[in-house]
């Protein structure tokens, strides 16, 4: 089997009412995983961002990825995704150079063009500028960090993603709803578009809903309720499906949570290894897996130990 790693994510460092947290302590917990997920083994760690929301999703994922990666040595820390076009190119490259400096080869710069309006429009960006701004950030860190910056990671199957990547030879970070036919198209059309562009692809990764079950069909379907409810309230929220916003086109979210129950990685350390091990054939790189999210608080941890002592060892 080619060799790939295995990370977790996402941490969003939400204050729910379900579970509800200062900053501090959400600060403290961020770092109490990063240790757990390096003394465990684990590749990486990921967080993502969003703004103007009611739980306080993380919208400064720098300064969440500096105290990760301050409080660990070997751990990759990585942002899935961060949202390019809200920022200002020239304080990012100061900033990832500053984490390279930080943890040399440990900072992971997982980047995304933004798909959610209110968040564009509260920060007095124009919409259509939002490629332009991502070509000019993308083209900025190539030039500044010519001789050492994080590793870039582009977000999103869009064709015009897909071309920032190869153009450049970036990594590609690939979504959680994709089946693994899906995953290989793209990957071959990643790797096509870097051959006409006369570059090498980076490296591919991809982020999967995932839970480690005891292998009864009782816990597979609750977790499968749960990833569905999850998915139901995030894209009910903020996707726009067809044109309309989630819940306001109910049978459009069926499907989306339907799809997120089928393409999740849920069952058994067998069965997840070979999940994982089919990603691997197909050239993925490294997976993270989903387990950290409002409705898996605090039980995530022991399904990271169970994926670093039950799932790790079936991938040698």
């Amino acid at each position: 089997m080619p060799p790939i790693d295995v990370g977790v994510g996402l941490w969003s460092m939400r204050a729910t009412a379900a579970a509800p947290a200062s900053l501090p302590v959400l600060y403290r917990e961020l770092q109490e995983d990063a240790r757990l997920a390096e003394e465990l083994g684990l590749h990486s760690l990921w967080l993502s961002e969003h703004h103007f929301w009611y739980d306080g999703w993380c919208p400064s994922l720098l300064v969440a990825s500096a105290s990760a990666l301050g409080a660990t040595s070997t751990l990759h820390v990585g942002t899935g995704v961060f949202l390019l076009p809200l920022h200002e190119a020239d304080r990012l490259v100061a900033a990832g150079l500053a984490l390279e400096q930080l943890a040399p080869g440990r900072f992971e710069l997982g980047v995304g063009i933004g798909y959610r309006e209110p968040e564009i429009d509260g920060l007095g960006i124009g919409r259509r500028t939002r490629g332009a701004r991502t070509e000019h950030a993308l083209d900025a860190f190539g030039s500044a960090w010519t001789e050492g910056g994080p590793r870039v990671w582009i977000g999103g199957i869009a064709e015009r993603s897909l071309r920032r990547a190869a153009d450049r030879g970036l990594s590609l970070f690939l979504p959680s709803s994709m089946r693994l036919g899906q995953l290989r198209e793209v990957i071959e059309r990643a790797r096509e578009a870097a051959a006409e562009a006369g570059v090498p692809l980076g490296r591919i990764g991809v982020l999967k809903n995932a839970w480690v079950t005891d292998g009864s069909t009782a816990e597979a379907r609750r977790m499968g309720e749960l990833i569905a409810a999850n998915t139901r309230e995030y894209a009910g929220s903020w996707w726009l499906l067809q044109g309309q916003l989630g819940f306001a086109a109910p049978e459009l979210l069926d499907k989306q949570m339907e799809r997120a129950i089928e393409t999740a990685i849920v069952g058994p350390p067998v069965s997840v290894a070979e999940s994982i091990r089919e990603l691997a054939g197909i050239g993925v790189d490294l997976v993270v897996l989903h387990v950290s999210a409002d409705f898996t608080r605090p039980a995530y941890r022991e399904n990271m130990r169970t994926i670093a002592t039950d799932v790790l060892p079936l991938l040698q």
